[in-house]
């Protein structure tokens, strides 16, 4: 099975159980996923969730991988990010506790599994990202909510850039809001199912992380639609605006004025809203020449080269930007 329930002591544990895929989810596990919650909301005798991945990671996402190599079947792209959306918004209403333990890597559809319960537990070897700026798609699963909520321009920079946090950014962003030491997740799993608390540890934020000392700077150059931020980059002239240049000069340059807007836009917007709005991006970019490129070349192929169409940010006008944000298919009910 891809993904394990058990009832035990009052809790559900969830087990996503594709460690060779980094647990990734593909449409079955989402369905069942998203059934056994239903369920699991109204059952009297299940008070508190717990969601894990098996072995050494939590989840590396949906898996698109899957997606591109079924590329010319149209009602399985609809269908799953359908019912991914589905799920990311019944956790969000999920009436009891909700434990994610984001041990190893957890990007993409693995935070759209989890950011939305009231717990998400950080360990020191949490490698968490939106990377789908690299595959030609934009940060969805909610993405464009809880990135357009955190503060002074971060979590455009999250989007934007793909960039890999670890448990001191998380702690501090409050995308985590717990953390515990790998080495002793099986105490802190035996308490909360028997228990329902969770184990506390101290975590002291260390603020020479890279995000935490140039806070102000991102603010101040992730201001603005990409190509605002582009030249801000550019006027700026230090290492780190050095670095994001070449960062961003590698991903999809579609998928970075999608994503821009897309975060800009979505401010003063619901989840409800802004999953919604990402259901129809996503029946859009998904069927662009550059995201089967992009999957096929960071996950099949593994020689991240893919050639982008447009290849330039500035060949990209205003008119066609906002053709994608037209709505073109079917509204996603929640």
């Amino acid at each position: 099975m891809d993904i394990i329930f058990l009832e035990k002591n009052n809790t559900g544990i969830i087990t996503l159980n594709r460690p060779k895929a980094l647990n990734a989810l593909n449409l079955d596990m989402a369905k069942i996923f998203f059934e056994k919650l239903q369920e699991w909301s109204e059952k009297k005798n299940i008070q508190r969730v717990l969601l894990i991945g098996e072995g050494k990671h939590f989840c590396a996402g949906g898996d698109v991988k899957s997606l591109y190599l079924t590329r010319n079947d149209n009602n399985s792209k609809e269908e799953f990010f359908k019912i991914e959306y589905k799920l990311n918004y019944s956790i969000s209403q999920f009436p009891k506790e909700f434990l994610s333990i984001w041990n190893g890597v957890v990007m993409g559809g693995g935070v759209g599994l989890s950011i939305y319960g009231n717990h998400r537990l950080a360990t020191d070897c949490t490698k968490f990202a939106m990377p789908e700026t690299s595959i030609g798609f934009f940060p969805d699963v909610g993405g464009s909510y809880f990135l357009s909520n955190l503060p002074k321009n971060v979590g455009k920079y999250i989007g934007l850039t793909g960039t890999i946090l670890e448990v001191n950014d998380l702690i501090f962003l409050g995308l985590a809001t717990n953390y515990f030491k790998s080495e002793n997740l099986e105490l802190l799993k035996n308490n909360f199912i028997n228990s329902g608390k969770i184990i506390k540890e101290k975590f002291e934020i260390n603020h020479n992380s890279e995000i935490i000392k140039n806070i102000d700077l991102i603010e101040n150059i992730f201001e603005g639609d990409i190509n605002q931020i582009i030249l801000n980059l550019e006027n700026n002239q230090s290492e780190f605006s050095s670095k994001i240049l070449d960062i961003l000069s590698k991903k999809c340059p579609m998928s970075l004025a999608i994503s821009s807007k897309l975060i800009n836009d979505a401010k003063d917007k619901s989840l409800k809203e802004c999953l919604e709005t990402e259901y129809q991006l996503s029946q859009k970019m998904v069927y662009r020449n550059d995201f089967d490129n992009g999957v096929n070349s960071v996950l099949v192929k593994k020689d991240h080269n893919p050639q982008w169409n447009p290849a330039k940010i500035n060949q990209i006008s205003t008119e066609v930007l906002n053709k994608y944000f037209e709505t073109h298919k079917e509204k996603l009910y929640l």
